[in-house]
């Protein structure tokens, strides 16, 4: 418990938790508790949640370091806050590889456990079908390289969820919201540049998901930078006044709830921007909202990137005027056979098929940063090779990658569909066979930049001391 607050706060957190007791049980320790005292009780006991006050949850390392500080899974730790609480109050961005705080102070009692019940157990900590009512569809389409963003998003604001209901109060903050994650993908990340510009429409560049209910209103970014790191992400959407126009920075202050995950194994980000009746962002928008940042398994996502609409994922809608509205529709329109269980069994299955690609993109961005440690390398006025050529190689290649890696994720996604609908074994090892030979293609494509770098790197190399010994 907090015993800062008063005591009229202290009922709303209670309010909370005792709320919460219907599906976990609680152990509530009072406000003089130490950190050791905390430790103890967690050595003696399996929980899933901690739930500290924001300013002892930013002190409290020994606290944080018992779950594992590089974990991406299981139980975890969060800070809360039941009074307003102002950004510059956080002080610099935390030590940890992650931060988590909740907003007590202005969400509803409903509304905090619907964070709180996403939060839980590990498995319902990505995606937007644990935020919003389970029969809620989601829309979704990908995003291209060269696509305008204004049409698309005056598209989503004419939507009859969103027109016809109290979301069309809170038109601005989504326009920005949505802008700001047009910008995250295309002015900061795997769509921004021209080379990107000019290879528009071959693969996509990010995963759009958008899902309304009553109750809440769900955005979902995914999309590929293998160069963000934990540390980067928090770096980037931890509060900084000297950054105010910084589209992560538009998310956390136009938005009632951030949420942003790094999935290592796969290079992914992934950006959940929610909004909630209550309406923290608009109400106090000087205070802090809910902000979740966190790294994550690619074992826990069970909302896959990238998928499509298909009788094995009924819950999922074309979003209207995007490319893939246009494509076949699922055959019927009724519940799915397949159980919810053997769904997510299937879904882990297709991230333990693409566990080669996904070694193979963190190979591609280990020579990344090869390319990177080139440009800054070497002195002297002996001549070596342009670094244009390097950097026209590099992105090459990546498009080269992201091409064939989406080739793969559609071979996958037609694996799945093919098991749902009962194909025989000859067109499903068919299709595990073009997957391997994308697979074995990337690998030489692999060694050949390799190769090629290594060769740059020892031209450096030479170069240098040439200077070197001519100076001498």
């Amino acid at each position: 418990m907090d015993e800062r607050i008063s005591r009229e706060r202290a009922q709303i957190v209670m309010r909370v938790v005792n709320t919460l007791r219907h599906s976990a049980e609680i152990v509530v320790m009072g406000g003089g508790t130490t950190e050791d005292e905390l430790l103890k009780k967690l050595e003696e006991r399996n929980v899933h949640l901690v739930l500290l006050p924001w300013y002892r949850y930013l002190a409290w390392s020994k606290a944080e370091a018992f779950f594992g500080l590089t974990r991406t899974n299981g139980p975890t730790i969060a800070g809360y806050f039941a009074d307003q609480l102002r950004p510059y109050e956080l002080g610099d961005p935390a030590d940890h590889l992650r931060a988590i705080f909740l907003d007590f102070a202005h969400l509803t009692t409903h509304e905090s456990l619907v964070l709180l019940r996403s939060l839980i157990p590990d498995f319902r900590r990505a995606g937007i079908r644990p935020l919003i009512d389970p029969t809620t569809p989601i829309y979704c389409e990908n995003w291209y390289g060269g696509q305008g963003h204004g049409t698309r998003i005056e598209t989503i604001l004419s939507m009859s969820e969103i027109a016809n209901d109290e979301w069309q109060k809170r038109a601005a903050a989504l326009r920005i919201s949505l802008m700001a994650l047009w910008s995250l993908v295309y002015e900061e990340g795997p769509g921004k540049g021209e080379f990107a510009q000019a290879a528009a429409g071959r693969t996509p560049k990010a995963y759009f998901q958008m899902g309304v209910d009553r109750h809440s209103l769900m955005l979902r970014l995914c999309y590929s930078m293998g160069s963000m790191s934990p540390k980067d992400a928090l770096g980037a959407f931890w509060p900084n006044a000297e950054h105010p126009t910084a589209p992560a920075q538009l998310l956390t202050r136009y938005a009632d709830f951030v949420r942003v995950h790094t999935i290592a194994e796969a290079g992914d980000v992934e950006i959940t921007v929610g909004f909630f009746p209550s309406a923290p962002a608009d109400k106090a928008p000087q205070d802090t909202h809910t902000l979740w940042i966190e790294p994550l398994s690619a074992q826990v996502v069970t909302e896959v990137p990238f998928e499509a609409p298909s009788p094995a994922n009924p819950y999922l809608r074309a979003l209207p005027g995007s490319p893939a509205a246009a494509q076949a529709a699922p055959t019927h329109k009724g519940p799915t056979t397949v159980g919810e269980e053997e769904t997510r069994a299937k879904e882990r299955f297709i991230f333990n098929a693409a566990s080669k690609i996904r070694e193979l993109k963190k190979a591609l961005y280990d020579r990344d940063e090869v390319i990177k440690e080139l440009r800054s390398g070497g002195v002297g006025t002996a001549p070596s090779m342009p670094p244009p050529d390097a950097e026209g190689l590099l992105e090459a290649f990546q498009e080269r990658y992201f091409e064939a890696r989406y080739q793969i994720r559609q071979f996958e996604i037609q694996i799945r569909d093919a098991e749902t609908l009962g194909a025989s074994p000859q067109a499903l090892e068919q299709l595990r066979q073009k997957i391997q030979g994308l697979i074995l293609k990337e690998q030489q494509w692999i060694q050949k930049i390799a190769q090629t770098l290594e060769m740059i790197r020892e031209a450096r190399r030479t170069a240098g001391s040439g200077s070197m010994s001519g100076t001498g």
